[in-house]
């Protein structure tokens, strides 16, 4: 009986076998559906038919005896992936970038501030106030003879200074309080400005008085100043400003402040904040000649109890002609160095050049026993 004949598929290259009538003919592989001619019978082909056949069962036999973990364990792994060039050239260039990122990083940290690092500016910041705002210097600087204080009132303006509420902040303004002094930078402006107390009803009751200290902090003499200082009730309701025009302040002086505010009856002013100032006001001469003021006296009357005085001094004009009239601002303190009270006129003194002559105006409204010492600041009249 002719054997079956066993056939190798052309194209998947399988074995497989097919009857023995299809010698000289045509089947289709079985795996792969392909179209093989199978050869005619001979001796030859039946024996590598039948080699064939003893190899593979001889293969199938041993592999049977093989345990199945043994087995798995012999199974060829997968072959290699291989990576593309230009891929592993990308992966390459990102991991550079990333070194030299985190160098960049570490040198940034270590040649920095920390608080940068915490996302902080080491920048310090500074509130510079309005042009026109001054603030409360510490107690009045010595101030050269044109314009200085006698003895008494010199020692007591440091006592004074520490009474006194003192302008308010902006912050402070807003808060109702009365304020701390300015920063110590904005003590270094130009010109300064420090009130240390309101005075109403001591003339009328419809004026109102600031007073305190102003000091040039330059090295030029400023021929004309004019300063407003707001004042407002205890809720910090606006009411109105204290007003005063000074004439010639020479570089590095302090002079006694007195600015007026005038009012309706019954008006009360309580609080007073950060006084402005103009230099060179319009409207105001600025080649009026300055005037020295030396040997101020308070003088009591001689009732102990007398409300009134007087205020003598010496004044010289430094001007090269005669000057008819002088305005005369003053302010008289206790022997703690408390303000207490004010006086002010304009006299009809015809200084003449390089003359010192002898001055006085009253004070009044003011008891006796308070009355220690006076400072004076006069001007040519505008």
């Amino acid at each position: 009986m002719p054997e079956a004949v066993t056939v190798q598929c052309g194209f998947c290259h399988k074995h497989f076998r097919c009857p023995p009538e299809a010698r000289v003919g045509t089947v289709r592989c079985p795996f792969c559906k392909t179209a093989v001619k199978v050869p005619a019978s001979s001796e030859t082909g039946r024996q590598a038919s039948r080699a064939i056949s003893d190899l593979v069962a001889a293969e199938k036999a041993a592999r049977e005896q093989v345990p199945l973990t043994a087995r798995h364990a012999e199974a060829a792994a997968p072959p290699p992936v291989v990576r593309s060039q230009t891929m592993i050239t990308v992966w390459l260039a990102i991991l550079g970038l990333g070194l030299v990122g985190i160098a960049v990083a570490f040198v940034w940290v270590c040649t920095h501030p920390r608080d940068q690092a915490a996302g902080k500016t080491a920048v310090r910041t500074q509130v510079a106030a309005p042009p026109v705002q001054v603030g409360a210097p510490s107690a009045p600087a010595p101030a050269p003879r044109l314009f200085s204080p006698g003895p008494a009132t010199s020692a007591a303006a440091p006592a004074a200074a520490a009474e006194a509420p003192g302008p308010a902040a902006p912050a402070a303004r807003a808060a109702g309080g009365q304020g701390a002094p300015p920063p110590a930078d904005e003590q270094q402006e130009r010109f300064t400005v420090k009130v240390e107390r309101l005075l109403g009803g001591f003339s009328n009751g419809r004026v109102t008085y600031a007073l305190g200290h102003m000091r040039n902090n330059g090295n030029i003499l400023l021929k004309s100043v004019k300063i407003s200082v707001p004042i407002t009730d205890l809720e910090n309701k606006d009411l109105g400003e204290a007003t005063a025009t000074v004439l010639n302040l020479p570089p590095g002086a302090t002079a006694p402040l007195v600015a007026e505010w005038e009012h309706a009856e019954g008006v009360i002013g309580k609080r007073w904040f950060a006084a402005n100032y103009e230099l060179n006001p319009l409207g105001v001469p600025q080649d009026l000649p300055q005037v020295e003021v030396a040997d101020v006296l308070a003088v009591s009357d001689p009732n102990y109890a007398a409300t009134t005085g007087k205020i003598k001094f010496t004044a010289t004009t430094l001007g090269a002609l005669t000057l008819p009239q002088v305005q005369v601002f003053a302010i008289i303190r206790s022997e703690e160095g408390k303000i207490v009270g004010l006086a002010k006129a304009v006299l009809d003194a015809d200084l003449e050049p390089k003359k010192p002559k002898e001055l006085m105006i009253p004070w009044s409204q003011c008891p006796n026993h308070l009355v220690h010492s006076a400072e004076v600041w006069v001007q040519a009249a505008l």
